[in-house]
C-alpha cells in the first residue's frame, strides 16, 4: 500500500509540475503578445545629417501606421532551391537629399508569411510612428541571402499619411 501510495504521490508531484510550467508559458505569451505600438519606433539612421527632412527619431505615441510587402512569387519560383524564408532576405532604403540610397536599419529581415490565394504571397510587415507620416521616397529590395544578389526593387513608395493606415506595396518575385 505505501508503495502505490508513493507512486500517486510522484504522479502528482508531476501533474503540478507541469501545471505550473503551462501557467508559466502563458503568462509569458501573454506578456509576448501584449506589445503595443509604443513599444516600437522608427530605427535611427546612422548618419544624422543626411535624414530626410522632417524625419527625426521620436517616441512612438501609440499612433501609427503600416506598411505591407507584399512579394508575389512567379509561377517559374525555384521553390525546391530557394525556401521563402531561409533564403530571401529584405530590406526597405530611403532616398536622401543627395539622392543616394540609404538602408533603414531595423527594417530588414525575412519574409513573416506566406498565404496561398492567386497566387504565392510573401509579406512583411512594418510599423512606423505618426511623425514619420507621409516620407518617403522609400523603397524595398529583396536579396538572396546567401549571395547578397538582389532579386528585385519595388517601385517607389511615400509611406502613409494618416495614423492608423495600412499601406500595401506589391512586387514579383522572379527567378
Amino acid at each position: 500500500m505505501k508503495q502505490k501510495f508513493v507512486g500517486n504521490g510522484r504522479i502528482g508531484i508531476y501533474y503540478l509540475i507541469a501545471l505550473f510550467s503551462f501557467a508559466a508559458f502563458v503568462l509569458l505569451l501573454l506578456g509576448a503578445t501584449s506589445a503595443t505600438a509604443e513599444d516600437y519606433d522608427l530605427p535611427p539612421r546612422e548618419d544624422a545629417s543626411t535624414t530626410p527632412v522632417g524625419v527625426e527619431p521620436v517616441q512612438a505615441t501609440g499612433q501609427g501606421a503600416r506598411v505591407h510587402l507584399q512579394a508575389h512569387f512567379s509561377q517559374s519560383w525555384p521553390w525546391d532551391a530557394m525556401h521563402w524564408q531561409e533564403d530571401l532576405w529584405l530590406k526597405v532604403q530611403w532616398l536622401d537629399d543627395k539622392g543616394n540610397w540609404q538602408d533603414v536599419d531595423g527594417w530588414q529581415g525575412t519574409l513573416d508569411a506566406i498565404e496561398h490565394a492567386e497566387d504565392w504571397m510573401g509579406m512583411k510587415e512594418l510599423w512606423l510612428a505618426d511623425a514619420h507620416l507621409g516620407t518617403g521616397p522609400y523603397r524595398w529590395q529583396v536579396f538572396d541571402k546567401h549571395d547578397d544578389h538582389l532579386i528585385t526593387t519595388s517601385d517607389e513608395f511615400y509611406l502613409p499619411s494618416k495614423s492608423g493606415e495600412l499601406m500595401a506595396v506589391d512586387m514579383m518575385l522572379e527567378p
